[in-house]
C-alpha cells in the first residue's frame, strides 16, 4: 500500500530553517547597530516583524501536528477543524509580518535619504502604502464570511462574498508587495553609483540593499498559488506550496532587510582576524609607512564638511568603506575611512 501524501515534514524543514536564519541576521543587526550607538525605531520594528513571524513559525507547526499538509480524507475530523482553524490565523500574522518587514526596511532608509526630496516623500508613501495593504489583508480574510467558522468548517451554512472578490485582493497586495521589493531594490544603484568610491565598494553596497529582489521573487511565487485558497474541499493540501512561500516570503523579507546593517560587524570582525595573524614587528613597520605616504585618488572623508545628524543616520550603512593608499606611486594597502553624507548625489 502506498504511502499517504504528507507535506508537513517538509513544511516544518523549511520553516525552521529560515526562522533560524532570520534571527541570526538580527541577532547581528543588533550588535552591529549597537557598536556604533545606532539602535533606532527601524531595529524596533523589524523585531517585532520577527516576533509575528516567530508566531507564524509556530501556528504553523501546530497546524501540521493537527494533520495540515496532509489530504483531507487522511486527517480525524475534529484534528481537520482545528488544523484549518490555526492555519487561518497564520495566514493573517504571516502577513502582518511581511508588511511589518517591509515598513521596518522603509525606516531605515528614511533617515539616510532624508536631504533628497523626492526619494524621502516616496518612502514615506510606500510605508503609508505597506501598512494600509498588509494590514487590511487579514481583516479582509476574516470578514469575508458573515460566520467566520466556515472558514475552517465547509459545513457551517452562512453568507460570503464571492470568493473572487477575496483571491483579488490578495492578487493587488502581492502586487504591490512585489513593486515595493523592486523600487527599493533598485533605486540604490542610482545613489550609490555616482560615489566617489572603488567600483568593488560600489558594487558591495548596492548588492547590500539590492537584496529585496530575492524577496519580491518570493512575492511573486505566492501570487501564483493564490488560486489554492479557493480549493475548500481539501485545502489542508492544496495550500501546501502557498504556505511554504508565505513563510519563505516573510523571512527573506526580514532577511535581506537586515543584513545590510551588519556589514560593518563583518568588516571588523575580518580586519581583526587579519590584523591578528600579522607580527608585531610587521605592524609596526607598517605603522611607519603610513605616517610616511600620501593620498591617490580618493580624498579622506575629513575633507568634506560636516554631515551632522545625516551623516550620523548614513554612517551605519556607508561606515568603513575601502579607500586606497598610495605610497610612493604603487597601492600598498586598503584603509577603511567613513564616508561623509555631502558624497551622496542631492539630486536622489
Amino acid at each position: 500500500m502506498a504511502a499517504s501524501y504528507n507535506a508537513g515534514p517538509y513544511i516544518l524543514g523549511v520553516n525552521w530553517i529560515a526562522a533560524g536564519v532570520a534571527v541570526l541576521i538580527v541577532l547581528l543587526r543588533l550588535i552591529a547597530k549597537r557598536r556604533v550607538r545606532n539602535v533606532a525605531w527601524d531595529d524596533a520594528v523589524m523585531i517585532f516583524a520577527l516576533m509575528l513571524g516567530l508566531a507564524s513559525s509556530v501556528l504553523i507547526t501546530i497546524s501540521i501536528y493537527h494533520g495540515y499538509g496532509k489530504h483531507v480524507q487522511d486527517i480525524d475530523p475534529s484534528d481537520r477543524l482545528f488544523a484549518m482553524k490555526i492555519y487561518t490565523i497564520f495566514q493573517c500574522v504571516s502577513i502582518l509580518s511581511t508588511g511589518t518587514g517591509r515598513v521596518a526596511f522603509v525606516l531605515y532608509l528614511l533617515p539616510i535619504f532624508r536631504q533628497q526630496y523626492i526619494t524621502r516623500h516616496l518612502l514615506w508613501f510606500l510605508f503609508a502604502l505597506q501598512l494600509i495593504t498588509n494590514y487590511v489583508s487579514p481583516v479582509t480574510v476574516l470578514a469575508q464570511c458573515k460566520d467566520v467558522n466556515v472558514l475552517w468548517d465547509p459545513t457551517v451554512q452562512t453568507q460570503c462574498w464571492n470568493e473572487k472578490v477575496s483571491i483579488a485582493y490578495s492578487y493587488v497586495q502581492c502586487s504591490i508587495n512585489t513593486a515595493t521589493d523592486l523600487y527599493l531594490a533598485t533605486f540604490p544603484v542610482y545613489t550609490f553609483w555616482n560615489l566617489n568610491l572603488k567600483r568593488r565598494t560600489k558594487a558591495i553596497l548596492i548588492i547590500l540593499l539590492s537584496l529585496g529582489l530575492v524577496a519580491m521573487i518570493a512575492s511573486i511565487m505566492r501570487a501564483l498559488y493564490l488560486p489554492s485558497l479557493s480549493n475548500l474541499g481539501d485545502r489542508t493540501a492544496a495550500t501546501n506550496r502557498l504556505t511554504i512561500w508565505a513563510l519563505l516570503e516573510c523571512y527573506i523579507v526580514i532577511t535581506t532587510a537586515s543584513i545590510p546593517c551588519i556589514r560593518s560587524l563583518v568588516m571588523d570582525s575580518v580586519r581583526h582576524i587579519i590584523s591578528s595573524s600579522r607580527a608585531g614587528s610587521a605592524r609596526d613597520a607598517d605603522s611607519k609607512r603610513t605616517k610616511q605616504s600620501t593620498w591617490g585618488d580618493y580624498a579622506p572623508s575629513w575633507n568634506y564638511p560636516p554631515g551632522g545628524e545625516d551623516l550620523e543616520g548614513r554612517r551605519h550603512i556607508l561606515s568603513d568603506v575601502e579607500l586606497v593608499r598610495v605610497d610612493y606611486g604603487r597601492a600598498s594597502k586598503l584603509m577603511e575611512v567613513s564616508v561623509a553624507a555631502e558624497a551622496i548625489p542631492k539630486w536622489i
